[in-house]
């Protein structure tokens, strides 16, 4: 895998655009805190870009299967740099609706972007290194978070917003270079079904079959649901815990540890997970609900460390296995379909999700916001677990019948 060429050139775009990302994301955060007071209002303007995303995920999804998924790559890395220029007009103007427009470009992009990349993956790696090509994907990511989010604290210490954004358009015209020099030998495949309209139920009739009978996909999908709980309020929660503690530099301390425990959760999922079973998934999901409710501790510098450190651990052991499980068991001239859907249906989730964690922290408050969504990440494991167990207990019924 480490003489693959083109494994190297996409993670190394993907480590260098991912820093520039997350420096771009903490100066939305910073744009937002001083042109926006409610925090409700804060999640509307940082998901308006995704419901975008949601219409056209079906369109998406059929063009990276039938698609150059290079050449997709490619128009996304331009879109993305085009949008810095709608974020440089908000910072000139101190205007929230160019941001609008920037959050929507970049929303589009990622429609196809995303997709692409899990996508493209498997085609540039053998299937005995997957879980490990999705470790070192998530860990660069996370790494690249850490950097970026650190890089972006210390640049706003000291230069302007404008300087924030530059560091991230660089970033992207670096993945773009990185992404030409790419060689991926896949022919494009014909389109079978003239003049058929794309919608996501249209789609969704032809993923149903093949999805509904791979049940380790299925459980895989249902089971990331509490992770995204706690992942949907991320940002806002670390605001809020700042604003708890009085402190701004824990910003920087919670997303060191959560990015430094995701990279122990991917080694630990290597070393230990090569099979995945969905037994050790519902264990991990259950950390992650636990580190979600003990956040009402977070008015404890200690306290928030070790919440945010056992999440990022669950996701470190999670993502890389359910991402594979999809890669694998999912045909691949259905890869781009589902992943398109997937990730509109992730859009949505987090935009309900979002808007009620920003919601909550304007009414309940911290404290029982964390609480409540940590309950119900527990009663959500819990239900797909049972689920689980008695369709065990009837397959193993069936399996002594037969043996009679």
């Amino acid at each position: 895998m480490w003489g693959n060429k083109n494994f190297l050139l996409l993670m190394f775009g993907v480590a260098i655009s991912s820093t520039g990302l997350w420096v771009g994301i903490i100066g939305n955060l910073e744009f937002l805190q001083k042109n926006v007071d409610s925090s409700f209002l804060q999640a509307l303007i940082l998901l308006s870009g995704f419901l975008v995303g949601v219409f056209l995920a079906p369109m998406a999804g059929r063009i990276i299967d039938r698609g150059d998924k290079k050449k997709i790559l490619i128009y996304s890395g331009f879109a993305r740099c085009l949008a810095i220029g709608f974020m440089y007009l908000a910072i000139a103007y101190n205007n929230v609706w160019w941001m609008l427009i920037y959050t929507f470009v970049i929303g589009i992009s990622g429609t196809f972007s995303n997709p692409a990349m899990q996508t493209l993956i498997p085609l540039i790696v053998k299937k005995e290194d997957l879980l490990q090509a999705n470790g070192v994907y998530m860990n660069l990511f996370t790494g690249a978070r850490i950097a970026g989010t650190a890089l972006g604290g210390v640049m706003l210490v000291g230069m302007s917003l404008s300087a924030l954004y530059t560091v991230t358009l660089v970033s992207y015209v670096i993945l773009l270079i990185a992404t030409f020099y790419m060689k991926v030998d896949v022919t494009p495949r014909e389109r079978t079904e003239d003049g058929k309209k794309e919608s996501f139920f249209g789609t969704l009739k032809d993923l149903y079959p093949i999805v509904r009978d791979q049940h380790k996909v299925v459980y895989s999908i249902f089971l990331l649901i509490p992770p995204y709980l706690f992942l949907s309020g991320f940002n806002l929660m670390v605001i809020e815990i700042s604003q708890i503690q009085h402190y701004p530099g824990i910003k920087g301390i919670l997303y060191t540890t959560e990015g430094l425990c995701v990279f122990l959760g991917t080694y630990l999922a290597k070393r230990f997970l090569k099979e995945a079973k969905l037994p050790y998934l519902f264990g991990i999901v259950f950390i992650s609900a636990l580190a979600h409710i003990s956040l009402f501790m977070a008015s404890h510098l200690i306290m928030s460390v070790i919440s945010f450190g056992f999440f990022g651990l669950a996701m470190g052991l999670l993502f890389p296995v359910t991402t594979t499980i999809f890669q694998t068991d999912i045909p691949a001239e259905y890869h781009g379909r589902f992943f398109s859907i997937k990730g509109m249906t992730d859009n949505i989730i987090f935009q309900i999700l979002m808007l009620l964690t920003g919601l909550f922290l304007d009414t309940i408050g911290f404290e029982k916001m964390v609480i409540t969504f940590g309950v119900c990440s527990f009663i959500i494991a819990s239900l797909i677990f049972l689920q689980y167990r008695i369709r065990e207990k009837q397959n193993s019924r069936k399996t002594v019948a037969a043996a009679k």
